[in-house]
């Protein structure tokens, strides 16, 4: 007689199943018939441990955007030198690059975010802007009133580094010459990161209005 399957491992099943459709079709198939046929788990299941299909496109998406953990992995001193938070953000936005570019998965997850509004996609973008600008604000002091917006140049260098991947990954070639798939030019666009935010940080103190 076999045994029946624990809820733990039905609710993995069924977790997976959403990422194996994502991956496979896009967001557009993500249809219940679609993922519980997938996942061998039937759909009441689904209500069961879900809620709804909705529930667990938020169980899916709570477990595969790490931005959230990410963030509370960052250790600063509780007064940071402006040393220590040019080194964060340039961290930060080196890790992103090399984790979305090697990350199929979570480019649908992002091309899903930008493509229509969803409630699920709207609450994990908020809760990341929020952890974002808690990050941002404490360089505020060093920024203030130099005429240089760290914002403004972290939000076009997390859309820049969005687009070139998913770009890069529809292969649609380059972008102003430079095709991340070479290894010489990823590695060129990771130390150009670090370059952008070091002028930032560098016109700030210097106060000089750009």
């Amino acid at each position: 007689m076999s045994r029946k399957r624990n809820p733990d491992d039905k609710r993995s099943r069924l977790v997976a199943a959403v990422a194996d459709t994502l991956a496979e079709s896009g967001h557009q198939g993500l249809g219940m018939n679609r993922i519980v046929t997938k996942s061998g788990v039937s759909k009441p299941m689904v209500y069961e441990y879900f809620g709804n299909l909705n529930g667990l496109l938020k169980a899916y998406i709570g477990r595969k955007d790490s931005w959230l953990t990410y963030f509370e992995s960052i250790r600063l001193p509780e007064n940071p030198t402006t040393e220590e938070l040019k080194n964060c953000f340039v961290k930060l936005l080196q890790d992103q690059f090399r984790y979305f570019h090697s990350d199929k998965e979570m480019q649908k997850l992002v091309l899903w975010q930008i493509s229509e509004y969803n409630p699920l996609m709207r609450a994990t973008c908020e809760a990341r802007e929020r952890e974002g600008l808690r990050l941002l604000e404490l360089a505020d002091g060093h920024f203030r009133k130099s005429g240089v917006s760290l914002k403004a140049v972290m939000g076009m260098l997390v859309g820049g580094i969005y687009y070139n991947i998913l770009h890069s990954s529809a292969g649609l070639g380059t972008i102003a010459g430079i095709d991340i798939r070479n290894e010489n030019e990823y590695e060129m666009v990771m130390k150009t990161i670090e370059q952008i935010i070091d002028w930032a940080f560098q016109a700030a103190a210097n106060e000089i209005s750009v």
